[in-house]
């Protein structure tokens, strides 16, 4: 069955609720990228002494856009999901509302230590932190803003017949609710006095890894909905997707049981249960799925015109490269990122391709025709495979993760050109990003076709 969304399935409080998580997402990565250009003044001879902020600036920033770009752009995207998704009725509408106020609070409180220069970066894994009240609090803030919406498309999960859109969301929103449940136990059962640095690398550990099946579930619904819009059928036949979103969520909802059965949660042991997880859990759904939908492209009509066929190609080569490249990682070198930021980078194309072709028009806020909407997939998809290319060759020689300047050691001129590398694709990838974030902010700004706001 396909999806059969439309701009009449919608009331007018859920089409002002949907604008509101959409204009939370990619507000905030209008925000990251407002961010990363703070981070190159920061690093530029002359620029920096007329900043406003102290030599650690660099680093709260950072922490504040891999925060906004990564993390709230996504949950963000699952409140607006969960709008799609959710029953008719005042009580979900309620919540919605209720999700997207606390949702959006939680990001204005999360910005204000990196633009007071306040508080301590911690640079650990998935969910980078300032060591700031304020960040904590926003940061919650937003994460209960998100599982509140989250709550209504549940009901689904015991519904029949299981149409495959609706039944994901409701499969990612349990999702995420897990990682949220793995926050919570780990937060709670880590010893007082623990080396704040230890504290945020092992609290945000197994819920991050949660998280990667939440992201992966995000690029399934996509594919799943621009295949049915671009072919009319989706990847894999419906009770195949439904298998795999299932999959993905029963691992998911098992990973809380880690805190009991895993040992010690600072051991390291208890580390590697997560890493084992994802390497048992997360590859193949995404695999079965990819594989139909890579017939479903090759099959035809190959329309290179078309912004949902440009997302579903473009989104699946650079997330399978991503995902191979996961299996040679080194120890702490730069071929981690390239692995994390294809992946990411498919999940990214996917969202893209399913907010300017499917959700914006439910909003009466169309595409168009024009080359811009084809050239930021080109631009986006295309950098960021060069991107990843670049770490990786860069990790083959060495160069470490999480440094800059002189600490890269670039001393040699495969580094160089490596590093040179990741530059140019970095350089193409933000064009990209920010054609989308201007499309996307320019559609979502203005009244909708028919008066539909």
């Amino acid at each position: 069955m396909l999806t059969t969304w439309s701009p009449t399935s919608l009331s007018p409080a859920r089409r002002s609720e949907l604008r509101g998580w959409l204009l939370l997402a990619v507000g905030s990565l209008a925000i990251a990228g407002i961010l990363a250009l703070l981070l190159g003044l920061s690093r530029t001879p002359g620029a920096q002494d007329w900043l406003p902020w102290g030599p650690h600036f660099f680093y709260r920033a950072l922490v504040t856009h891999v925060v906004l770009s990564v993390v709230v752009w996504y949950l963000a995207s699952l409140g607006a999901l969960s709008v799609l998704a959710a029953s008719a009725g005042n009580g979900g509408d309620r919540l919605g509302w209720t999700g997207l106020l606390l949702g959006a609070a939680g990001v204005i409180l999360l910005l204000i230590p990196a633009l007071a220069d306040q508080g301590e970066p911690s640079l650990n894994n998935y969910v980078p932190v300032v060591g700031h009240p304020l960040f904590y609090v926003g940061l919650g803030l937003h994460a209960l803003g998100v599982a509140i919406a989250a709550l209504r498309p549940l009901a689904l999960l015991w519904r029949l017949p299981r149409r495959p859109v609706p039944f994901a969301i409701a499969c990612a929103a349990l999702t995420y609710l897990a990682a949220l449940a793995c926050f919570l136990l780990a937060w709670t059962l880590i010893p007082a006095g623990t080396d704040p640095d230890l504290f945020n690398e092992r609290v945000f550990w197994g819920g991050g890894h949660v998280l990667q099946i939440l992201n992966t579930l995000i690029l399934m619904i996509a594919w799943q909905v621009l295949s049915e819009r671009e072919f009319g059928t989706g990847p894999v036949p419906a009770g195949l997707a439904n298998a795999g979103f299932a999959a993905l969520a029963l691992f998911a909802v098992a990973s809380p049981l880690v805190y009991w059965l895993g040992g010690d949660v600072l051991g390291l042991g208890h580390r590697q249960i997560f890493t084992r997880l994802l390497w048992v859990g997360l590859p193949l759904p995404p695999l079965v799925m990819g594989a139909g939908l890579a017939l479903r492209l090759l099959r035809g009509p190959r329309n290179w015109r078309s912004p949902a066929f440009l997302s579903l190609a473009l989104s699946l080569v650079v997330f399978a490269i991503g995902g191979f490249a996961g299996f040679f990682l080194g120890v702490a070198d730069t071929r981690t990122p390239s692995h994390y930021h294809a992946v990411i980078g498919g999940v990214q194309l996917g969202l893209m391709g399913l907010i300017l072709v499917v959700i914006l028009p439910l909003l009466g806020r169309r595409l168009g025709e024009g080359r811009a909407g084809r050239l930021q997939f080109h631009l986006y998809g295309w950098g960021q495979l060069i991107h990843a290319l670049g770490f990786f060759l860069a990790g083959t020689a060495g160069v470490p993760r999480k440094t800059t300047g002189l600490d890269q050691g670039l001393d040699t001129l495969w580094k160089k050109v490596s590093m040179g590398v990741v530059g140019m694709g970095t350089g193409l990838a933000v064009l990209g990003g920010v054609i989308f974030v201007w499309m996307a902010l320019a559609r979502l700004l203005r009244r909708g076709e028919g008066g539909h706001d």
